[in-house]
């Protein structure tokens, strides 16, 4: 294809994307409309109101002090400009707002261009070591790229920093792979390899425009698709975040109808579905804050979880359901101010326990900003993606991706079709009591090691005996029971008979505990070892994630970890130990 070609069909297809969003709201009835237009300002008083009195950035939640990504601020930046161009705020307003927080930031910027994930809010202390995740920090240049386009006169101080991030660190020529991850301390990649269905997206698109990788970049990132019931599912799936890391990217590139819009909409289209089929009057699952607790880690959401955001990032798919289903939020009372703030309208928190029907308390700057951008493009012909793409870098990144993204305007009436169907009333019926069914995945299942030089398994009287010899340094072990599919529908928990025959450490800590399906998505739980007791039981309400495969296990492993980077309270203390586990049986049903 010639580039007077390539270029054409850019921007036929931006052009396409943009009629559809703009043709996006008219599906909706004027009430209905409205009530997305308030729920979009009533959400920028939340993120006008979370930030830093000095130093401008914006606050993880509503509490003053704490710390904070390059995400979130890189929203804030793009919705300060969203907010600007809307005339939600006065150009005098944001442009102090956008001066404070660029001042502050670049006491922040490092070597590289790049700087740590997590930093304090007031800066009272600037980080230099740590890794840069690249999914969270491309938010932050994203960020500056919509402002130099809303603020001409602040593009020769954004662009100074943009020309200072060394693209080409985070590029691995022999595998023509980009890297997830940079430490900051070694210099080096720490994670090689990036999925496609993350939220990389715009860094990608960035390094093509900037020239540093070849924009066959594309062809090499990660996809490994699953064949789910509602269509393909690129990985992770259901994993690291669910709809978020999939469909964030989309509130600054067109995607609908491309293969990772594909994957978002499959997504949403199975969450809609699911909530059905479990009777939840609610839907839309995403990394959030688990009310009552804290921030999802490892992308593990409860299933008794749901979030406003991942619904505002599923609306240029299926306005009719989404819209619903926000409405039905607010009905339940999840625009009601959290404590400590009375008489505020933030619009809706930032989740809700649909088994509990409790809300939790806190706003998000990360959710609130998702939102706020999700309801902008689709309320205003896709206002965040139309300054994005119009920035020469975006454009030229999208100009050479162009042969490498896959576009199906078929999918386009896909989504129609599913946003088409009738909104049901309320949940599915319940069905009544079911009869109880306990398995023993122990006694049917095949047992196997990960690290067979170091944990052993044998089998002595009906028990599985687990040495772990601890003769090396080591912090991760597992094993794994390969069973016939298990229906687990309705499952009520899972019960572990343990027996600590030996351990190094009296308080040996906890196990983690991790249920697949056929598709290798998972679920997650831990229990804690006391070596007075045996008996220990996993309630289904404790066991977080989600399997494509619905109600089927698999498989499960057991793993013994010292030095987990997600919930890491929940370790593994002894360096070696020898358990007898008498039972695994999972209990349905009753």
């Amino acid at each position: 294809m010639g580039r007077s070609a390539t270029v054409l069909v850019a921007l036929l297809s931006l052009a396409t994307a943009s009629t559809i969003a703009a043709e996006g709201p008219e599906v909706l009835e004027p009430s209905q409309r409205e009530f997305l237009d308030g729920l979009m300002r009533d959400t920028w008083n939340f993120i006008d109101y979370a930030c830093d009195p000095v130093t401008g950035i914006p606050q993880d939640y509503q509490a003053r002090g704490g710390h904070t990504n390059s995400t979130p601020v890189g929203l804030y930046i793009a919705s300060l400009a969203v907010a600007n161009r809307l005339g939600i705020i006065t150009e005098d307003e944001a442009t102090v707002r956008l001066a404070k927080v660029l001042t502050s930031m670049e006491r922040l910027h490092q070597d590289h261009g790049f700087f740590p994930n997590f930093f304090p809010v007031n800066l009272s202390s600037i980080p230099t070591d740590g890794v840069m995740i690249i999914s969270d920090y491309n938010f932050y240049p994203a960020g500056l790229i919509v402002a130099r386009q809303v603020w001409p006169q602040y593009a020769e101080r954004i662009n100074a920093y943009l020309d200072s991030i060394e693209w080409d660190r985070l590029y691995v020529e022999e595998t023509n792979q980009i890297v997830a991850g940079y430490d900051l301390a070694t210099e080096e990649a720490s994670i090689v390899g990036l999925w496609l269905a993350s939220d990389a997206r715009c860094a990608v698109t960035m390094m093509i425009g900037a020239g540093v990788v070849p924009p066959n970049v594309w062809e090499d990132m990660i996809r490994g698709p699953i064949e789910a019931g509602t269509g393909p599912i690129y990985q992770p799936g259901f994993s690291f975040g669910v709809t978020y890391i999939a469909a964030i990217t989309g509130l600054f590139l067109p995607e609908r109808d491309t293969e990772v819009g594909q994957t978002v909409a499959n997504l949403g289209w199975y969450q809609y579905q699911f909530s059905r089929r479990r009777g939840y009057p609610v839907w839309g699952w995403s990394n959030c804050n688990i009310p009552g607790r804290h921030y999802t880690a490892g992308g593990y959401i409860p299933e008794w979880t749901v979030t406003p955001h991942a619904l505002a990032l599923l609306i240029d798919y299926y306005p009719r359901h989404v819209t619903a289903a926000l409405q039905k939020m607010q009905a339940l009372g999840g625009d009601s101010p959290p404590p400590g703030h009375p008489d505020v309208e933030w619009g809706l928190r930032g989740c809700y326990d649909v088994e509990m029907d409790v809300w939790g308390e806190k706003f998000l700057q990360l959710e609130q900003g998702m939102m706020f951008l999700a309801l902008a493009n689709f309320l205003h012909d896709g206002i965040v993606r139309d300054i994005f793409t119009s920035d020469s870098l975006i454009a030229r990144g999208l100009e050479l991706s162009e042969p490498y993204i896959q576009h199906d305007p078929d999918l386009l009436r896909r989504w129609e079709e599913r946003d088409a169907t009738p909104l049901e009333k309320g949940p599915a019926p319940d069905t009544g009591p079911v009869e109880a069914q306990v398995t023993d995945i122990l006694e049917t299942g095949e047992l196997y090691s990960h690290q067979p030089e170091s944990l052993r398994i044998t089998r002595q009287d009906g028990a599985a005996v687990v040495t772990i010899t601890g003769d090396e340094a080591w912090t991760e072990l597992a094993f794994g029971i390969a069973i016939p599919t298990t229906d687990i529908e309705h499952l009520d928990q899972i019960e572990f008979d343990i027996e600590v025959v030996q351990s190094d450490n009296p308080e040996p800590g906890f196990l983690r505990v991790f249920l697949a399906d056929k598709f290798g998505q998972t679920r997650f739980a831990w229990l804690e070892l006391d070596p007075q007791k045996r008996k220990h039981a996993l309630p289904a309400r404790e066991i977080w994630g989600f399997f494509l495969d619905d109600d089927n296990l698999a498989s499960m492993m057991v793993q013994f970890h010292r030095e987990p980077w997600f919930y890491p309270w929940h370790k593994f203390r002894s360096q070696s130990a020898t358990l007898n586990f008498h039972s695994i049986k999972v209990r349905a049903g009753g």
